[in-house]
């Protein structure tokens, strides 16, 4: 049953007032008034819960109805939850032609709309929905069958806060309302110690050439699974350049440069990924393995600029495909390692090797500044700090605690050629000031 259909017991009219009437309806306390004038339905909330402050509302709004049309004003702008949606969908796809957002978010927006929240607010004025309603639907979205996480939670809110945003840019409110405060925990993202990560560059070594069956998970089909060279590669390089398993997908080699100067590393141009475009720098161990890949794929006929770093054989319209496919070999290496799941239970995914680059920053590179770190790696110190830094425990870096400045060496006095200390002398006070620095 829709909960926005008027309750037919509390339908009342109002005598004299033309179509004015006012209803309750089981998606809010409030009473509302609906009035049909000049070929259009207005529905406004009276916001109340007493039906004699309603009426008195209600007779309110048919007098301003009335003023704006003498006054040949508009009636009413479009304010629906729906209309105001819809247009933020359209400007975001404007700004991802002009590369500010990427395509991914705008696919996510567009389906999280669709699939639950336009079916609750859909139909609502933008001016009626409250806070309790908005409290109601992540309430729902927590609950059986959906359980969301309150991260998730948080996404739908924020998704629901810039809708309103939107519409007060629009002009179809004078101001948001207020909205539910979400606590949200930060999970600790899985990564690899030292232990592991030699574990699983000796099970991707071992197993190259191997074809393993995997079982079917839900609506999959049971499939064989090669682990190939470009696994190991891909481990190798990831663990040594921060990359995100994302930028693999796009990774071309026109992207890459060798640089050789006081220290050897790759320069990774790639583009613009989470809201970052700047260059990344690679560990030297990154340049040793993609010479490999290049001298490689030269000899399967690939390796030219605009051919892609991993997975060259799928062209641009198959990448997400090319990505799946690592991510496959990789989870069963997982598999085989016995190190699907880390020490909280929490699985690995291939995203788990640009959390071990960055921890074996944080633990082994000498004084690195968390800045410098979140730059390069297309992040952000915050980022670094709440959710890559959060395994980091003192013991890990009980070196550094218990390190201690070395003390100053006390001034040996001046002495003269019988052993006295020297006095030395005051110098004398200048008549003549210095003069000012060339601006």
């Amino acid at each position: 049953m829709d909960r926005t259909v008027p309750i037919t017991a509390s339908v009342t009219k109002i005598p004299g007032y033309n179509t004015l009437t006012i209803y309750q309806m089981a998606a809010s306390p409030f009473w509302y008034v609906r009035m049909y004038e000049y070929g259009k339905i207005f529905r406004r909330s009276t916001k109340t819960i007493h039906k004699t402050e309603a009426v008195k509302f209600a007779k309110n709004y048919f007098g301003q109805v009335q003023l704006l049309k003498m006054n040949m004003l508009p009636l009413s702008r479009d304010s629906s939850f729906e209309f105001v949606a819809r247009s933020l969908i359209q400007e975001n796809k404007a700004r991802h032609e002009r590369g500010e957002l990427s395509k991914s978010k705008i696919v996510y927006d567009e389906a999280r709309l669709e699939k639950d929240i336009l079916p609750v607010f859909g139909k609502s004025r933008l001016s009626d929905i409250t806070y309790s309603e908005i409290s109601s639907y992540l309430t729902v979205l927590g609950a059986p069958p959906r359980k969301l996480h309150s991260n998730s939670q948080k996404i739908h809110l924020s998704h629901i806060k810039t809708i309103f945003k939107h519409g007060h840019r629009l002009g179809a409110i004078t101001s948001p309302p207020a909205f539910p405060t979400l606590k949200t925990k930060d999970d600790t993202r899985p990564w690899f110690n030292s232990d592991e990560y030699c574990l699983l560059l000796n099970k991707a070594r071992g197993n190259i050439g191997k074809t393993i069956r995997a079982e079917a998970k839900g609506k999959d089909q049971a499939r064989n699974i090669d682990i190939t060279q470009e696994l190991y590669d891909l481990i190798v390089f990831m663990v040594n350049s921060f990359i995100r398993p994302s930028d693999i997908r796009v990774l071309q080699h026109k992207h890459v440069a060798i640089v050789r100067r006081d220290e050897t590393y790759l320069r990774l141009t790639h583009p613009r990924t989470k809201g970052h475009s700047n260059a990344m720098i690679s560990l030297e161990k990154a340049v040793e393995v993609y010479q490999k890949i290049v001298q490689r794929q030269k000899n399967e006929g690939f390796g030219k600029p605009d051919d892609y770093v991993f997975q060259p054989t799928c062209g641009d319209k198959q990448r997400a495909y090319a990505l799946r496919t690592l991510q496959r070999q990789f989870d069963q290496l997982l598999i085989l390692a016995g190190l699907k799941k880390d020490g909280h239970g929490t699985s690995r995914t291939l995203y788990s090797l640009r959390h071990t680059s960055i921890m074996f920053r944080l633990l082994h590179a000498d004084n690195l500044d968390t800045l410098t770190l979140a730059r390069n790696a297309r992040t952000s110190v915050e980022m670094i700090d709440r959710f890559y830094a959060k395994p980091l425990t003192a013991e890990m870096k009980v070196d550094i605690l218990h390190s201690k400045r070395r003390p100053r060496k006390a001034k040996q006095p001046k002495v003269d050629d019988e052993g006295n200390e020297m006095v030395p002398r005051k110098k004398a006070k200048s008549a003549k000031l210095d003069a000012d620095p060339a601006p």
